[in-house]
C-alpha cells in the first residue's frame, strides 16, 4: 500500500482509521447491549415461568411486564422493519401462557368477582389470537370461551362460551381445553350426561392436559349431582384408580358421601352398586378408604358398603363375615341404618 504523499493526506488517513475503530467499538457496544438485554429478558421470563407454575400469576405478569420493557428498548430495528422483535414475541407468548393458566385456576380474588380477575386477561388472549393458528389458536379460543363463562357467573351479558369452544374444535378436533370446557358447559346447563362424557373422553384421548381435563370432569359431575351423574363419577374415579391417577381429598369425601346418602334410598344404592363391577368397586373403596388417616367413626359404613358389594358379587360367605365384623364394631345401643342393615343381612345370610 502506497503511503500518503502529503501531511493533509496523512491526517485524512489517520482520521479514517480512528473513525473505523470508533465504529467498530460502537458496533461492539451495540452487540453487548443486545446480549445483555436478551439475558435480562430470558431471566425474567424464566422467573415468570416459576411464578406461574407456583400459582403466583400476578407476580408472573409483573415479571413479564418488566421483560417487555427491557425487550422494547432494543426493538428499534424491528420497528423500522415492521416486524415484531423475536424477544418481544417470546414475552408475548409467555404472557398468553400465564393468562391461560390464570383462567384455568378460576379463582376470584377475595371480596371481588370473576370479572375482576378475567377482564385484565382478555386483551392478552385477544392479542394472542391475532396471527395465531393451529393448536395455539384453538387453545386461546378455548380459554376465551372459559373467560366468557366465568364472567357470565357474575351476571354479565357475554358471548356464548360454546361458540368459542366449537370454533376451537373446528381448528383442532382433539383440543383438550375446548372439549373439557364444553363437557363442563353441557353439565352446567343440565344437559345430557352422555354428550358431556363424549367430550371428556375426546379431551382425554388427546394426550394433553390430562390433569386439567380430570379436574373439570370431576367438578362437573359433582356439581350436577344426580343419580346418573353420581354413577358416572364412580366410574371415572374407578378408571382413575386403575390408571394410577391421583384422586384428591375433596373427590374422596364426595364419593364417600354418596355411599352414605345412598343408604337412605334403596334405588340410589342399587344404582351405585350396579355402576361398575362389584369387584372393581370394592378395590376402589379399599384403595381410597383404608389408609391410616381414615376416620374410625366411618369404618362401619365403609365395611357395610363392602358387604353389600360382596353380596352383589355373589360372595355370600365373605359378605356374612364382613357384616358380622360391622356388628362387632357397633355398641349394643347403636341404632340407625347401618346397624339395622347389618342385623338384617346377618339373619338373611345365616339362614
Amino acid at each position: 500500500m502506497k503511503p500518503p504523499e502529503t501531511p493533509l493526506k496523512w491526517v485524512a488517513a489517520i482520521t479514517a482509521v480512528i473513525a473505523l475503530v470508533l465504529g467498530v467499538n460502537n458496533v461492539a457496544k451495540l452487540f453487548a447491549e443486545i446480549g445483555e438485554r436478551k439475558r435480562q429478558v430470558v431471566e425474567l421470563t424464566a422467573v415468570a415461568a416459576v411464578q406461574r407454575d407456583s400459582g403466583d400469576y400476578a407476580a408472573a405478569f409483573a415479571s413479564l411486564d418488566e421483560a417487555a420493557k427491557v425487550a422494547d428498548e432494543g426493538s428499534h430495528f424491528a420497528k423500522l422493519s415492521g416486524r415484531l422483535d423475536p424477544l418481544r414475541a417470546d414475552v408475548r407468548t409467555a404472557q398468553e401462557d400465564v393468562a391461560m393458566a390464570w383462567l384455568r385456576a378460576a379463582r376470584a380474588p377475595e371480596g371481588k368477582t370473576f370479572s375482576d380477575m378475567v377482564e385484565p386477561l382478555l386483551p392478552v388472549i385477544a392479542r394472542g389470537l391475532v396471527g395465531a393458528s393451529g393448536t395455539r389458536r384453538a387453545d386461546l379460543l378455548a380459554h376465551r370461551g372459559w373467560a366468557n363463562f366465568l364472567m357470565s357467573r357474575d351476571g354479565r351479558d357475554t358471548p356464548d362460551p360454546a361458540e368459542s369452544y366449537r370454533e376451537a374444535i373446528a381448528i383442532d378436533a382433539a383440543n383438550p381445553f375446548a372439549h373439557a370446557n364444553l363437557g363442563h358447559l353441557v353439565l352446567w346447563q343440565r344437559g345430557p350426561s352422555r354428550e358431556a362424557s363424549a367430550h371428556f373422553e375426546k379431551a382425554l384421548a388427546s394426550g394433553r392436559e390430562r390433569e386439567y381435563v380430570r379436574r373439570m370432569q370431576l367438578a362437573s359431575l359433582m356439581n350436577y349431582s344426580s343419580p346418573g351423574t353420581d354413577a358416572g363419577l364412580l366410574r371415572v374415579v374407578d378408571e382413575m384408580r386403575r390408571n394410577g391417577e391421583p384422586i384428591d381429598e375433596s373427590t374422596r369425601r364426595y364419593l364417600f358421601g354418596l355411599y352414605s346418602y345412598a343408604f337412605n334410598s334403596p334405588e340410589e344404592l342399587q344404582e351405585l352398586v350396579a355402576a361398575i363391577p362389584p369387584a372393581d368397586q370394592i378395590e376402589t373403596i379399599r384403595t381410597l378408604y383404608f389408609g391410616p388417616d381414615f376416620d374410625p367413626s366411618r369404618v362401619p359404613l365403609r365395611d357395610a358398603t363392602i358387604a353389600l358389594l360382596q353380596e352383589a358379587a355373589g360372595q355370600p360367605a365373605d359378605a356374612l363375615a364382613t357384616w358380622q365384623g360391622v356388628q362387632s364394631t357397633l355398641g349394643p345401643d347403636d341404632d340407625g341404618r347401618v346397624p339395622q342393615a347389618a342385623k338384617e343381612a346377618v339373619k338373611r345370610l345365616s339362614e
